[in-house]
């Protein structure tokens, strides 16, 4: 059996080689330190990026610090700050989302509600997503109804991430039924899995 000093190591030798992401490493998440890295990894470079499911700010400032190294982009991140899919239950978040993110609010448009119920608002500010992050409700249902209604976004080359693969099934399935056939590429941690869009 591995120790959990091995663990708490491994992320302390991560946090220390990524300085950069130090704001994000402090915001307490159900992200790892390791998908953070990726996070911040596969935003390099891209334009516009949008996510599902923002809670306190965690993933929104891995993106943030990545967008700005270049100082272009925008991060558009949907929730609606109410906690309706944590196991926490339900508390209003918002307040701590805009603490935690304040340094990267330059590139931050949030927009509060339901994914579903936001894609008009959505469609009226961007034409295409470079980096689409899906962490919201993990039911089938949810996580199809969010993949339906934001993946005409999508072009060649935008890269796809869900987090929660690892033990959602709603999220597993929508990945095996609806994405896998759409891409090119992918790779995964043990609770994450990113894709990059096909022609």
């Amino acid at each position: 059996m591995i120790s959990p000093r091995f663990f708490f190591a491994k992320d302390f030798f991560i946090k220390i080689k990524n300085p950069q992401l130090s704001k994000a490493f402090r915001i307490k998440s159900h992200l790892t330190a390791r998908e953070r890295v990726v996070l911040y990894r596969l935003a390099l470079g891209k334009e516009t990026i949008l996510e599902i499911g923002s809670y306190i700010g965690a993933s929104a400032c891995c993106f943030g610090s990545a967008v700005k190294k270049t100082d272009f982009g925008k991060i558009f991140c949907i929730d609606t700050w109410q906690n309706d899919a944590m196991t926490e239950g339900k508390r209003d978040t918002w307040q701590d989302f805009q603490h935690n993110t304040q340094c990267y609010k330059k590139y931050i448009i949030p927009i509060r509600g339901f994914s579903t119920d936001v894609i008009d608002e959505v469609k009226m500010q961007i034409k295409s997503i470079d980096l689409f992050f899906i962490d919201g409700n993990h039911s089938y249902e949810g996580v199809k109804a969010d993949w339906g209604a934001y993946k005409g976004f999508l072009k060649e080359d935008s890269i796809v991430v869900f987090h929660d693969r690892g033990w959602a099934e709603g999220v597993k399935r929508v990945v095996l039924e609806e994405v896998s056939p759409l891409v090119s590429s992918f790779d995964s941690l043990p609770n994450m899995w990113w894709g990059t869009i096909k022609k």
